[in-house]
């Protein structure tokens, strides 16, 4: 049998957007197991997750999973944000830990020190206290100075070695506050002193793992789409393929390249789940190679969600199976509005069909919609 684009698309929503009895911790958790981590560089972006496949979900059920890190955020696969479970975080720690290393031999310009050695002296300085990125580069760059002998710290005094120092894999995130739907983590610690219980992975593991699971959430998928994921080469997807063995199996489709789906994939999951209100980085778009991101939108409509420049992505409108506007939320005073802006081309939704989707939007903020206005 040959996949079509439609084939596709109804069995990807079947997984992401599964039915999960409850809307508390558990459920939660849950949907994190069978969807996979998710994208988070828009602080809000995981509460709109949830808030789009387990409407209902409170904001106080998301914040206390947050305060008790039983969900975790941390910069790892890619250099990005993603919210995960503990278990998840194990494995992306692992892949991104090695995927980063030459990035970071290089920038420090290490020559005496090994890339693990700056690592445990980056987790040391963040075992006790919630640390500040600043306090953090500074801290990294002076010692690695001293080690190396740098005569001139200025030299390793840049924005990406900033990043790469406070983006450390191994840091759990947060915001300096309570409101972790609109603050930026600027707090990092070191995740073994949060989870205690955390146990080392073998990075190679950790691939395999993260391709089962993501071919459970987001399958079938190509090779590429694997691989950019995860931000590793093909010849460790390769590798993780053939340790999976018959789990794996392989499908024809649209294009020339194979799809990748497992044997057994999930079922019983919402093939067509109606209007939601999507978050910024959805993966209905960025579980994909930019190759593969045309699944659910048209290839005319992505530059209305994308912005190339900075690589940032719109929250956007899924109605019947298919991508089909923008929206935000706009906030004056007391008053928050949603504002809804169709794809050139598509008919316009009536205010009506957004009445559910806005109601789990306000659970999940704890906010009150005064109005949406579709144009």
């Amino acid at each position: 049998m040959r996949l079509s684009e439609d084939d596709l698309r109804v069995r990807t929503l079947g997984r992401q957007f599964p039915r999960i009895r409850g809307r508390g911790p558990t459920a939660v958790l849950e949907l994190f197991d069978r969807v996979g981590p998710v994208q988070s560089q828009v602080p809000r972006a995981p509460f709109l997750a949830v808030a789009s496949r387990l409407p209902g979900t409170t904001y106080a059920t998301m914040t206390d999973l947050f305060a008790r890190h039983r969900l975790v955020k941390t910069s790892n696969i890619r250099g990005t944000v993603h919210t995960s479970t503990r278990r998840q975080f194990g494995w992306l720690n692992a892949v991104a830990a090695r995927t980063r290393a030459n990035a970071l031999r290089s920038n420090l310009r290490l020559s005496r020190l090994t890339v693990d050695e700056v690592a445990a002296q980056i987790e040391r300085f963040c075992a006790d206290d919630w640390r500040p990125r600043a306090e953090i580069v500074a801290h990294t760059l002076s010692w690695v100075a001293d080690q190396e002998a740098t005569p001139d710290i200025a030299d390793l005094d840049a924005p990406g070695v900033h990043n790469l120092i406070w983006g450390h894999s191994g840091l759990i995130r947060r915001p300096r506050d309570a409101a972790w739907e609109k603050r930026t983590d600027i707090y990092h610690r070191t995740a073994a002193v949060i989870l205690p219980d955390l146990q080392p992975v073998d990075a190679d593991q950790a691939v395999t793992e993260l391709v089962r699971l993501h071919l459970g959430a987001y399958g079938p998928a190509t090779r590429r789409d694997l691989a950019f994921f995860l931000g590793e080469g093909s010849t460790r997807i390769d590798r993780a393929l053939e340790r999976l063995g018959d789990e794996v199996v392989r499908l024809s489709g649209p294009g020339t390249a194979p799809y990748l789906d497992l044997a057994d994939p999930p079922t019983g999951g919402q093939v067509d789940p109606g209007l939601r209100l999507l978050p910024e980085f959805d993966g209905l778009l960025l579980g994909y190679h930019q190759s593969g991101r045309y699944r659910f939108i048209d290839e005319a409509h992505l530059p209305q969600i994308w912005a190339k420049a900075n690589g940032l992505f719109s929250p956007v409108v899924l109605h019947e199976g298919r991508l089909v506007a923008s929206w935000r939320t706009l906030t004056s005073g007391s008053r928050t509005d949603v504002e809804v802006q169709m794809f050139p081309g598509l008919r316009r939704l009536g205010e009506d069909l957004f009445s559910g989707p806005v109601a789990a939007l306000e659970a999940i903020l704890g906010l009150h919609v005064n109005d949406v206005r579709v144009g």
